[in-house]
This record gives structure tokens, sequence and C-alpha cells, in this order.
């Protein structure tokens, strides 16, 4: 069983990637998680059995996890049963009773909620409607949402050349980083879906067969666009839907990308609570 993407430490000292990759729970990414639970609910370092996690589009597993190994009650949904047999073989290597999974589309959380801990780690950039999910998961959320997400750019000359940068400038770019002062994801032009602004990717072709849907890990399940609302559309969006405070933090990642990494990659991880 490979795991591609999620080092986790079992009971007999293994790790699911060896030592090819830092174990996630020591990475800055659930450091910064572990530290945004100590600094808003404070209440979770003595009672963590009393609330409620769930992990959407949970990977292998790791971050769930850990939660668990935490002691909080946690529920992990993914969607493609190569990735959940791996978070159920985790499961089934650590005992941990507070620890489950579920195999089905994240749009489903409400049949599984409420939540008192949302975790949406990666998984909003790959929905087409973005904003009616955000709006479900403020339904099922009770205290506090974690969102580590791509946003797209307001501005960028690239993707208002269209076809031009898709097949001259995103190929060259991609081999030799030619004048790129942010990744390039061949974007789309700036628009607007359900009422906010952003720009649409492609996230596979439409005539794709399931056994590659299910073999493109790292891409999205059901719809072969994705919407990437801009940075100021999200945070705009998880105001108008009743959050009462949005937090921007900079620390899941090492200080000397702080400012690098969010404006190169476009991403940013995002606290929101109620």
């Amino acid at each position: 069983m490979k795991f591609i993407s999620h080092n986790i430490i079992l009971p007999d000292g293994s790790k699911t990637m060896g030592d090819q990759r830092q174990l996630l729970s020591r990475t800055r990414a659930w450091l910064s998680i572990k530290e945004s639970l100590d600094q808003f609910l404070p209440e979770s370092k003595e009672h963590p059995a009393s609330l409620k996690v769930i992990d959407l589009g949970c990977l292998e597993g790791g971050y769930a996890t850990e939660f668990a190994r935490q002691g909080y009650q946690t529920l992990g949904i993914e969607a493609r049963v190569s990735n959940l047999n791996k978070c159920l073989h985790v499961k089934e290597q650590l005992s941990l009773p507070n620890l489950d999974f579920v195999q089905d589309d994240v749009r489903n959380l409400d049949q599984y909620g409420p939540f008192d801990i949302v975790l949406c780690y990666g998984i909003l950039y790959h929905l087409d409607d973005p904003v009616a999910f955000l709006k479900k998961v403020f339904q099922q959320t009770n205290r506090m949402l974690m969102l580590h997400t791509h946003y797209a750019p307001e501005r960028d000359w690239r993707y208002d050349l269209g076809l031009l940068n898709r097949y001259v400038i995103a190929p060259i770019q991609i081999r030799t980083h030619f004048l790129e002062h942010a990744k390039n994801y061949q974007l789309s032009r700036l628009t607007t879906n359900e009422g906010y602004r952003g720009r649409w990717y492609t996230e596979w072709p439409s005539h794709s067969s399931p056994q590659h849907i299910e073999k493109n890990y790292l891409s999205s399940y059901n719809n072969p666009k994705s919407f990437w609302l801009c940075r100021t559309d999200l945070t705009k969006a998880l105001s108008d839907m009743g959050f009462r405070h949005v937090f921007e933090r900079f620390d899941h990642v090492g200080k000397g990308e702080w400012t690098r990494y969010p404006r190169y990659y476009s991403r940013s991880m995002f606290i929101a609570l109620k």
C-alpha cells in the first residue's frame, strides 16, 4: 500500500512514507492547526473528547488521525476508494475508537454533522460550487472552520491571454520558471460564479474515464472543472454566511516562506469562527 502524501507513524515505529518525507505530526501545517485550537478553543486541551471534528476530503487520513490522537471524536470523509483503504489501514493499525472514516462526497457532510471543528484542507478549490459548499459547511460548524485553500489572483496578465497562456506561456514556465512571479495554474479569465469573483480551473478532461478519475489522487472527483474564488471574495463569502471572525494564518509554513508562499502559490490558511 503506497502512501503519496501523509507520512504517519504507526505503533510499531514504521512510517507510511518511510523517511522520504517529514512526519505529518511534525509539519508546520499540523502545528499551526494545533496552535489555532489552543488559541481559539482553549478548553479543547482539557476536554477534547467532548468535541467533534470532521476532516473533509481527508485523502490518506493523516490529519484526521492526529486529531484522534489528541482525543477528539473524529470523522474523515473521502470519496476515493483507494484513499479510503489507506485511511482504514491506519485506523486498524492505531486502534483508535474515536476515529472513523466514511466514503462519500464532501457535499454530503450534513448527513453526519454538526461538528464543533471543521477541517477543510485542500478540497475547496476542487469544487465547482464553492460558495454553496461553504454555506453547507457554515450550517454544520458549531465553533470553528479551518480552511486551507488556493484562491484566484485578481490580476494576472497570463490568464487574460487564454489559449496563448495554456499552450505557449504555461508550458515554457513549467519547464523553466522564466518570468514566473507566481505559479502558472492555467486559470481562466476573471469571471463570476455564484455571485462571487474567481477563475475556473480544469481538473481533468470531461471525457475522462472513472478509472482515470479514481487514479488522479490530487484532483476533483465529480466535476471536471473547479472554481477558485478570489481571496477577497472568499473572505467576504465567509463573512456573508455568518462567520463572526475570519483570520488568515501565515505560520502554516516556515518563517522564510510567510510572504513567498501565498504570493507564489496563491494559497493560504484561514480560520473562521462562529
